[in-house]
């Protein structure tokens, strides 16, 4: 598989996940070039969540209107809704706790068992 491009223009901190993430699936064996768009959501939604909550921790989390209101921040929407996208892809490629759990094993040594083996489990 050609080597993942990480997007120039995502945060440092998203570079620094997605580059963990890369060699995890490589080391895994499960990279294939088809992750590729998968990865690219990835990291463009962490970074956007990355970007909306470093706006969030400058600005607080209210702003007040033109007419003296006091509302949610919009970055809050923004941050929620990149995290919830992020979480999902996450999920796919086995990069939560819980989603990891549901993946198989991967057997070192990949042998099945012997007939006898299996029998006597």
């Amino acid at each position: 598989m050609d080597k993942f491009k990480i997007p120039s223009d995502i945060e440092d901190e998203a570079k620094k996940y997605i580059t963990d993430v890369c060699d995890m699936l490589e080391s895994n064996g499960v990279m294939e070039s088809v992750d590729t768009a998968a990865l690219t959501m990835l990291a463009r939604n962490y970074s956007t969540f990355i970007k909306a909550s470093k706006q969030l921790e400058k600005d607080g989390l209210t702003v007040v209107s033109d007419r003296g209101n006091i509302a949610a921040h919009p970055a809050i929407k923004i941050a929620n809704d990149a995290q919830t996208k992020a979480m999902k892809v996450m999920a796919e490629f086995g990069l939560t706790a819980k989603a990891r759990t549901k993946l198989p094993k991967l057997d070192a040594n990949n042998t099945p068992d012997s007939p006898l083996v299996e029998f006597m489990k």
